[in-house]
Order: structure tokens, then sequence, then C-alpha cells
């Protein structure tokens, strides 16, 4: 579907945009801070970053390498591959030969890749280590339209090319057929396919043009001020885009990216690259929340109230910065409550955070109070792959606790008669790749986006996200459920690491709880084994009179009713978590059928 409507959007945007293309973006860049650090990784003990201007001669010559193996416009050039600067030289090249990036979740099972890589039919695949190749090895064969294998790591065995010597490929030639090519892309042609994660059946090519990027990227930069003194810390996967919107604002306004090592150093890289944006899925900040309060329980009794009355100070200042003036009286506990307390947080996190960033997924309200009333700029926003990725976020000057905030400019957000989102914009996507009929399905005729969320609208324009529409629980009885906000509302609990709410088609609600282990363990006096925790009788009834503590607020129908705990965490790895961490209602439900079925037996 390509309907004028759509269009138009996108094309009011590009007419007053001083960059319509990400190569005009980043060549705007260069010229104003060509020699100021862009990329960085940590090499013998720190963080080496190169310059723009580096960067930029590195992408020309992997565009160039890419044309002297014959590849035209508009043809794809697949990536699977962790967060490091040569993911952005990969990202940059594609787009100045005039090509489609096709990023590729790096856990992708065997699988999953080769499904992707037929459905966009790539050319050319560039992976990251050894063991990403050996994943791609197993399934080549059954995708005929490879022609080219590029590893970053190297020596990797198998490599039909390392990444040093692709850039190498053509030895200065086609760079006059570079320019032409990156000078004759518009924002309305194609730069990404972008497949949806699945929560449920295969994933989408999700079709993001240059000018969807870049709209999303330069309002969401420009709304939190970002400039060339910010540093993030990247470490969500890059192939989600909101980690890349964070690149290209970052990008556009002339900022450094430091790279984490992997998911588990983020606390040791996040000290050593200093950001002042942090973006991350809720879960980090939940984890982190949790490790303090833990360390504070276990303190002396001094520190605990100490912690308590600097929190309430935070607490009393959020809130009358919200109402427009705070008293020097409270500006004052403030600078003491800082300096005793939370000066200490804002190590832990580098010391110069100026913007955390939450996205993908619901922040607990608990958890981003905390972070506000302990000093930070905590921003909650609301997106998809298919609108690149920002609706809605919460502004600097006016976060309101528990939305998602306002529309990003120039996009629009309406509430159908039955609770959709509703989106029109610049950001909005194309379609999905080879797929007219799932897209007439997404975008109506008037250009409107359909998300699949339920949310209302405060009286101040700010959003709440209440469910997701295809996921709400029919009882038998007809009475609807909305499983999200009770899955949030279990898990605020400090016992209680992940659950998963019941009840389709079925007489009352229940839910699959995981044990905090640690927790739970520490409080019966029983070994820290998830598989030993879920069999307890003990442990069940702990969880069981917590669950019913939980939702004694809630409707008679909404409660849980049952609970059963499952002996391991639901993880990326074992296929129960999409790679932005949401549960796989349908693998789950098929996974614990038995566990699930014991619940209704009775």
């Amino acid at each position: 579907m390509e309907s004028i409507t759509l269009l138009r959007p996108l094309e009011e945007w590009a007419r007053r945009a001083p960059s319509q293309t990400i190569p005009q973006l980043f060549r705007a860049t260069v010229a104003r801070h060509g020699d100021r650090p862009y990329l960085g990784r940590r090499a013998d003990g720190l963080y080496r970053y190169e310059t723009y201007r580096q960067i930029q001669q590195k992408a020309h010559a992997f565009a160039a390498s890419l044309i002297e193996l014959g590849l035209e416009p508009g043809q794809r050039v697949a990536q699977l591959a962790n967060n490091c600067p040569e993911w952005v030289i990969t990202d940059l090249g594609i787009v100045h030969a005039g090509l489609v990036h096709v990023p590729l979740y790096p856990t992708l099972a065997p699988e999953a890749i080769a499904y992707i890589l037929n459905d966009c039919q790539a050319r050319v695949l560039v992976v990251g280590t050894s063991e990403q190749l050996q994943r791609v090895l197993k399934v080549v064969d059954r995708v005929s339209s490879l022609t080219l294998i590029v590893v970053m790591e190297p020596g990797a065995s198998g490599a039909q090319h390392d990444f040093e010597a692709f850039l190498g490929l053509a030895q200065g030639r086609h760079l006059e057929e570079m320019e032409q090519r990156q000078a004759a892309l518009k924002a309305t042609d194609l730069a990404s396919l972008v497949y949806t994660s699945g929560t449920t059946g295969e994933p989408k090519g999700a079709m993001l043009r240059h000018g969807n990027l870049l709209s999303n990227a330069t309002e969401a930069g420009t709304l939190i001020g970002v400039g060339p003194q910010d540093v993030e810390l990247s470490f969500l996967p890059l192939s989600h885009v909101f980690e890349r919107m964070i690149y290209y604002a970052v990008t556009a306004a002339g900022g450094s990216i430091g790279y984490a090592e992997s998911i588990d150093t983020v606390a040791q890289n996040v000290g050593e690259v200093r950001p002042t944006i942090l973006a991350s899925v809720p879960r980090l900040y939940e984890k982190m929340h949790a490790r303090i309060l833990e360390g504070v329980e276990k303190s002396h009794p001094l520190k605990r109230k100490l912690f308590a009355w600097a929190m309430g100070v935070g607490r009393r200042c959020f809130q009358a910065a919200q109402a427009g003036q705070v008293p020097k009286s409270l500006l004052l506990e403030r600078r003491f409550a800082y300096k005793l307390v939370f000066s200490k947080l804002h190590q832990r996190l580098g010391g110069r955070i100026r913007y955390l960033v939450s996205g993908s997924a619901p922040l607990r309200q608990e958890v981003g109070a905390f972070f506000l009333d302990a000093g930070f700029k905590l921003l909650e926003g609301y997106g998809l792959t298919e609108t690149s990725p920002i609706v809605t976020v919460n502004p600097p000057d006016r976060i309101r606790l528990g939305t998602v905030g306002r529309p990003l400019n120039g996009v629009e957000v309406v509430i159908a008669s039955d609770g959709e989102i509703l989106v029109r914009g610049p950001n909005v996507m194309e379609g999905y790749f080879g797929k007219p009929e799932a897209t007439s399905e997404a975008i109506d005729a008037e250009g409107w986006f359909h998300t699949g969320d339920i949310g209302q609208f405060d009286a101040e324009g700010f959003l709440r996200i209440t469910d997701r529409k295809k996921e709400l629980l029919v009882l038998s009885n007809g009475k609807k459920v909305a499983p999200a906000p009770i899955e949030l509302l279990l898990q605020a609990s400090p016992l209680i690491e992940q659950a998963v709410v019941l009840g389709d088609n079925r007489n009352f609600v229940s839910a699959l709880v995981v044990p905090a282990r640690e927790a739970v363990a520490a409080r019966l006096g029983l070994p820290a084994d998830l598989p030993s925790l879920a069999e307890s009788p003990q442990v069940l009834e702990l969880l069981t009179a917590e669950t019913e503590r939980l939702c004694r607020d809630l409707s008679n129908y909404e409660r849980v009713k049952k609970i059963a705990l499952l002996p391991r965490e639901l993880t990326q790895e074992a296929g129960d978590l999409t790679p932005t961490l949401k549960v796989k209602r349908r693998v789950v439900l098929k996974v614990f059928q038995a566990t699930i079925e014991g619940l209704y037996q009775e």
C-alpha cells in the first residue's frame, strides 16, 4: 500500500528538514564535528575513540566495496552482530551505497536467521563473531540470494572476507558512483528493514525510510537537547530500532558513543565511559532498584533511616518542581540529601548522567519514582518498530509519572472507539516487506497505524498504556482482563521475579510465578536454588499469600486465584522472551501447558 495520505506527513517533514537522508545527516555532522570523538570501545583497559572523520573514511570504503560486488541501489545487506563501531560503519556504508540495511538480533537461532535472509533476499551478510558465523553456516545452503559473508572477528574460520580486508576490496574505486547514489537518495527512499521480534507469528520486516528514522531521531534529540558534549553508553541491541534511534540522535548532535563490552559488564563500563545518556529497557532499572534496596535493607538502622529521609526529601522536591516552584528551604534539604545519599547513587552511573531513558516495555511506577526522587531525569516513552520507534515521550521539564508522555512533535495520536492507540506521522513505516495484506491490516486508508495497544490520554495530554489489544484475556463468563497491569503489580513484590497472568477462556485468573530466588530463600531459610524453591510447599504458601495481598484492591474477577511456581527464569535464550524481553505468551503457554492445566484441574 502506498497511499498519498501515508506519504504526506513524511513529505511535509522533508520540506523543512535540513538533512533528509542518513548520509546527508552524517555528512553534515562530519562537516561540523569531524575531529571530535565519535565511536569508542574498550581496549587495553581504556576506552579509545575514533573521530567522525575516521569513521566516515571507513564507511565510504565499505560502500565502495559493496558497489565493487555489483550490488544495485535498493538491494539488501543484512547484519548479525553485537554493538560495536563496525556495526555503525556497516550501517553507514550500506546507506551511502544506496542499499537497504537489514539488522538481525545477534542471538537469533539458525532457523530465524534463514527465514529473514530469505524473506528480504539479502545479497551480503555481515556477522560479528565466529560463534555467530557458525549459526549462519548451519543454514547458509538454504539462502540462495546470499553471495558473500563478511566477518568482523579477525581470523574467523569459514569467513569469505574479514572486515578489514573487505574495507580494502574496492581499493579506492567507485567513490564517484557512491557520491551519485547518496546524492540521489530522498527522504521517502527505503533505508532499513527492521524485523519485528515476533511475540506472535512470524517476524515481519518493517520498511523504514530515511525520513522515518531521521524525523524521529532529530525530533527526539531536539526535545531532550542532545549536544556534542553528550556521551551515550550503548548496550541495547542496535538491531532494535530504539537503540538505533538513540545512535542517530547522538550522531546528529555530534556526540560520542561508547560500546559496553557485553550486557554483563554494563556496571563496570558505565564507570569508565561516564555517560550523560543511558537508554535501557525497564529490566535494568528494576534490577538496579532491587540491588540498591537490598543493600539498604542490610545496612545499619541509622543508614536506613537516613536513606528514607533522603528519599522523602527527593519526593517532595520532585512534586514541588512539577507544581512549578521548589521552596528555598526544600532546596537546602535537597543539597544535604544529595551529599549524604544521592551522590553515591549518581557515582554508580558515572556521575554525569543527564538523562535515563526507558522504553520498549512498561516501567513499574515505583521504580520510576525511585530514580526521579533520587534526582535523575528518567524519561519514559512509548513506541514500536513500525513507528521508528518513538510515538510519545515524557518531556524533561514536565515528567508525568505513570505515563509514557506526550506525542513527539509532528506525530499525531488518537484513541479509537475500542481504546486502540492509532498513530500517524512522518515516523510511520512504509509497510511490511512483501506482505501487502498485513500492511493493509496495520495501516488504514487514512494513514493511521493501528498499534494493537490500548491506552488513554489524561486531561493534560499524557498517554497511559493499559494493555495489548490482542492479549486481553476473555474469561469464560465474558469478563475481559488486561494481564499486563496485573503482571506489573505482582512483579513489584521483592519476592517475585517474573509473573505471567493467565485465564483466557477459563473461569478464573491464575499466574505462573518465578520466585525472586535470593529474597525468598533468605525469608524462609532455604537454599537459593530455583528448582528446589519451586517444589517447596512453604514457598508456594508464601507467594500465594503475597499474590492475594497484592491483588486485594482489584475487582474480584481480576484477582489471581491460584499460582504455579516455575523452576527456572523465563529467558531469551530459552525462547520465552523476545530480544526486548517481552514475554512470548504463546511460547510460554505451550512450554508450561501441563503446569497450566494443573491449575485448572479442580
